[in-house]
């Protein structure tokens, strides 16, 4: 085979894991992170974008059989792609925190219902659930989940404005109830009259699920894409999630699966979340060098064409050596300036303000720079000679993923985007004052910018041990090829 066809024919995957659904499963790294999943011993899971939160997500959907040998059903509460269910609840969103953890509840008794129906749940426990949903309208007849939310939250803001029961003109008693759930615990009238409460449900659930021997894991992810440039929103409806997840607690064959990113989850404590330290089984997903060599090199020897190339089976790469020798057969290391280019040298090149280098941005560049490796073949008739990919095509697709991840932050920080876009072609660390000089703002406002910036990771300060206008703010090696360094 011809080394052209080699380049063109070897793929390391999507960056973004929604678009890599059905091939995830050969690529995917379970790490000890996914082993504490499976073994119920985290439950909530945050990191950057880019970090591998929705490859996880994802890859639950290929674990069902897995899951089911530990008795546990999976069921997903957000879509893994495509449209996502929440978000209708920007154009109408909920007045209130309460509102909101009455929106979350009811909508996940909704999913756990209709999974379980797939498996034929027919006992009294979930005959009562389905019961007191179909007498509320809450059986959808196209179970789709942006259906389910756009139901619940129908139901939750009528059940609030308007009441549920209707009274006698003469004797004043309850005369007709409308709907037989109620998001509060009713009183005894109603109760009498078959009303039950949220919290019921989920006993019942909770009853059928232990008699058949089963816990139920209801996964969401994909939650800052609900809520974009809307951060009070996005702030209530996640502290709310997470009360629901304190609350769910009472049922231990419920187990709820949350997937979100960090810098969410700082801006939520940051401004004071007294029930955070409820929340113990939660763990931040990283990666160092050595995680995201053996992430790569297994998406790598998954190219058939590449081993049969350099006259490899995928057995040949038991040790970390033998790895090193492999990647060092296909990238150039020398340069023309006398530099080194190795994976060390990739992913410090890849590395945020915030220090971290993820599996999205280093897919990209080993992507881009067999491209950029195929089209120097066809329009200069060059490649490398010893090696599959040359130096240029690295230092090219580099480049390319500095541009992609700039304008990925400037559509999620709009705000931000004119005090990004005025740091291009000046100095990689400058001061405070120069900052302020860039901006021609004060040096209040300056400074609210400047850390704004270091949080997303657009920014850091080179000197940690002196702050304000003592620092040096400096742009990472991720953002420098896109700002024009």
């Amino acid at each position: 085979m011809e080394k052209i066809e080699v380049i063109r024919r070897t793929n390391v995957g999507a960056r973004i894991a929604e678009d890599e659904k059905d091939g995830l499963h050969k690529y995917f790294q379970k790490t000890y992170l996914w082993e504490q999943i499976l073994n119920e011993e985290i439950d909530i899971v945050f990191g950057s974008k880019g970090s591998g939160k929705s490859a996880i997500y994802n890859f639950l959907s290929h674990q069902t059989d897995e899951i089911f040998d530990k008795n546990g059903i999976i069921t997903f509460a957000e879509n893994p792609r495509g449209t996502v269910a929440f978000k209708d609840l920007n154009n109408t969103p909920p007045t209130d925190q309460a509102e909101f953890r009455h929106i979350w509840k009811l909508y996940f008794v909704l999913v756990i219902t209709q999974k379980l129906q797939e498996f034929n749940y027919n006992d009294r426990h979930i005959k009562i659930v389905i019961e007191k949903l179909q007498d509320s309208n809450l059986m959808a007849r196209r179970p789709s989940l942006t259906s389910l939310v756009k139901m619940v939250r129908d139901f939750v803001r009528n059940a609030i404005v308007e009441p549920n029961v209707s009274l006698s003109e003469t004797t004043g008693m309850i005369e007709n109830i409308g709907v037989k759930i109620s998001l509060n615990e009713p009183s005894t009238a109603l109760a009498d009259r078959g009303v039950v409460s949220v919290d019921y449900l989920y006993e019942c659930l909770n009853s059928s699920l232990e008699k058949n021997g089963f816990k139920i894991w209801v996964a969401i992810d994909r939650l800052d894409a609900v809520f974009q440039d809307n951060f009070e929103l996005e702030a209530n409806a996640l502290k709310t999630l997470f009360q629901v997840y304190i609350d769910l607690m009472s049922y231990p064959n419920v187990r709820l699966l949350i997937f979100f990113r960090d810098d969410i989850w700082n801006r939520i404590i940051e401004n004071g979340f007294r029930e955070s330290s409820h929340l113990t089984k939660k763990e931040l997903i990283t990666w160092d060098e050595s995680s995201l060599f053996h992430l790569i090199m297994s998406r790598l020897k998954q190219n058939e064409s590449l081993l049969i190339y350099f006259g490899k089976k995928s057995e040949d790469f038991e040790s970390e050596e033998e790895q090193k020798a492999f990647f060092d057969l296909i990238f150039q290391k020398e340069t023309e300036n006398s530099g080194i280019i190795n994976f060390k040298w990739i992913i410090d090149k890849l590395q945020d303000g915030k220090k971290d280098t993820t599996p999205r941005e280093l897919i990209h560049l080993i992507n881009s720079a067999f491209k950029e490796e195929v089209k120097r073949i066809i329009e200069r008739g060059s490649g490398s000679e010893k090696y599959l990919i040359s130096d240029k095509s690295i230092l090219k697709a580099r480049k390319e993923v500095s541009k992609t991840k700039l304008e990925t932050i400037l559509s999620e920080y709009p705000t931000l985007k004119i005090f990004i876009n005025r740091l291009k072609g000046k100095k990689v660390s400058s001061s405070f004052d120069e900052l302020r000089k860039y901006w021609g703002i004060s040096k209040k406002e300056t400074k609210i910018i400047a850390d704004n910036l270091i949080k997303i990771g657009v920014l850091y300060n080179k000197y940690e041990n002196r702050v304000d206008k003592d620092a040096l703010y400096t742009i990472p090696y991720l953002y420098r090829g896109a700002l024009g360094y």
